[in-house]
């Protein structure tokens, strides 16, 4: 009885609390939005009705717009006035039929179309079709087709389609069709089509078709036809057809193809058709080995040039540029210490 007599008191000072009907002067862009809301509650706590521009509990709205900062639970049927949303900041459990929109979103993001933040979303972030952030997107993030993040994505990030990290991604990445990333990437990234970098990929590297990187391909890495770094290709290194660095080719490197670099193959290295580069430094296996340069160790394949030799040839025909008259073409083996 005395919960029934003191509820129309509790609702009033919650409509005092967070200015009912009139609208919230500390929102910059709501002098022309109502923030019309049925409060139960006291100093913007408890449970909420509206378009309520700060609370903290449960809210519920149909379309948010102008607010200001919510934590606990808050839910929205109809997408956010994005452009006067732009200051709102949530924290707790944040549902959406079509998402939830704000400037930070931190907990759990939930929207059947897709969260939205203006700045960063950490936590758990589901969207059904995908998720935006115009800044890092951290922790848990699941996208029906995509999770796009114009800043960082720090965490594990799967989508439908594919994860897409303007300035690089740092931990577990899995896109189906692919990862799209202008920066560093390091850690575990499994793309069904391809990884694609501006920068480095540097951890475990899966990609269905290839691997490109503007910067350097690193650690374990393997694609069913092309692996391309334009600095180094590094580690363990499979590739169905091609392995290629304008840089460093090094470590355990193994093409159903070719091998090629512009600068060094080093290490242990196996092509099924040729290796072309001009310096080679370790042990090298396939058809036809081309050594621009120098050769410091051993090459095995039906026919091997090496313009100056340090090391041994074993095939059909050797080269060594820097071997005398007849020693410079030798059936079997070549050798120049």
């Amino acid at each position: 009885m005395v919960t029934i007599f003191l509820l129309p008191f509790t609702v009033l000072a919650g409509f005092q609390a967070t200015g009912g009907a009139l609208p919230d002067t500390a929102a910059a862009d709501s002098v022309s939005v109502s923030h019309f809301s049925i409060p139960i509650g006291i100093y913007r706590t408890g449970f909420s009705v509206g378009n309520s521009a700060n609370w903290n509990g449960v809210r519920l709205n149909f379309r948010d717009a102008a607010i200001g900062t919510l934590n606990g639970l808050s839910m929205s049927l109809w997408k956010a006035k994005h452009a006067r949303n732009r200051g709102a900041a949530i924290d707790g459990i944040a549902l959406g039929l079509v998402g939830p929109e704000a400037r930070t979103l931190r907990g759990i993001n939930i929207g059947v179309g897709g969260p939205i933040a203006y700045d960063d979303m950490a936590g758990i972030n589901i969207g059904g079709l995908g998720l935006l952030s115009e800044g890092e997107l951290l922790g848990l993030t699941v996208g029906g087709l995509a999770a796009v993040s114009l800043g960082r994505t720090v965490g594990v990030s799967v989508a439908g389609l594919g994860v897409f990290a303007r300035r690089g991604i740092d931990g577990i990445t899995v896109g189906p069709l692919g990862v799209v990333s202008g920066g560093e990437v390091r850690g575990l990234s499994v793309g069904g089509l391809a990884l694609v970098g501006d920068a480095a990929f540097k951890g475990l590297n899966v990609g269905g078709v290839g691997i490109f990187a503007r910067g350097r391909v690193a650690g374990i890495n393997a694609a069913s036809i092309a692996i391309v770094g334009r600095e180094q290709v590094l580690g363990f290194t499979a590739a169905g057809i091609t392995v290629n660095g304008r840089g460093r080719v090094g470590g355990l490197t193994v093409a159903g193809v070719a091998v090629s670099s512009q600068e060094v193959v080093e290490g242990i290295t196996v092509a099924g058709l040729r290796i072309d580069t001009p310096k080679l430094l370790g042990l090298a296996v396939s058809p036809f080995n081309r050594i621009r340069g120098e050769q410091r160790g051993i090459v095995v394949g039906l026919i091997n040039s090496a313009r100056e030799l340090h090391g041994l040839q074993i095939g059909l025909l050797n080269r060594a540029g820097n071997n005398p008259g007849l020693l410079r073409w030798l059936p079997v083996f070549n050798f120049h210490r």
